[in-house]
Formats: structure tokens, C-alpha cells, sequence
């Protein structure tokens, strides 16, 4: 199967005009780009609006790999 994004321009520039508008946290602690856009598609645009999500939610997440969970957990605990 083919990778949607690299075949939907307009939803790969949704995604960046999206990640843009974070948090500069979320770009400092080194998250991939699957990761930003599994927090777009939840939401998340402040570290207030992650900590609305359980942690257990957010390990099942698609892009959220263990990388990510390390990184974010700080928000958390």
C-alpha cells in the first residue's frame, strides 16, 4: 500500500501548517514526524492539551513509537 502522504500534497501541507503551529516543545525534544503528526491527529498543539490524553491512550497510538513515549513521559510523571 502506498504511503498516503506522499501521494496527497495538500494533506502532507495540512500536516506541516499543523506541526508549525506547536508547541516549540514538541520540536525540542527531538520528536519524529510520525510522531508530531500522531499528535496532530489527537489534537495536541500545548503540553496541556497531551496531558488531557492518558498515557495508556497515547502508547497505543500509531507514530508514537518508544522513542516518543521516553520523550514525552516527562509531561506525565
Amino acid at each position: 500500500m502506498a504511503c498516503e502522504l506522499k501521494n496527497d500534497s495538500e494533506k502532507r501541507l495540512d500536516y506541516q501548517d499543523a506541526i508549525a503551529q506547536m508547541d516549540i516543545v514538541f520540536h525540542s525534544i527531538g520528536l519524529a514526524q510520525p510522531a508530531l503528526r500522531a499528535l496532530v491527529n489527537l489534537q495536541v498543539k500545548q503540553v496541556s492539551d497531551l496531558q488531557k490524553i492518558d498515557f495508556v491512550t497515547l502508547q497505543k497510538v500509531h507514530g508514537i513509537g518508544p522513542k516518543a513515549l521516553k520523550a514525552l513521559a516527562q509531561f506525565y510523571f
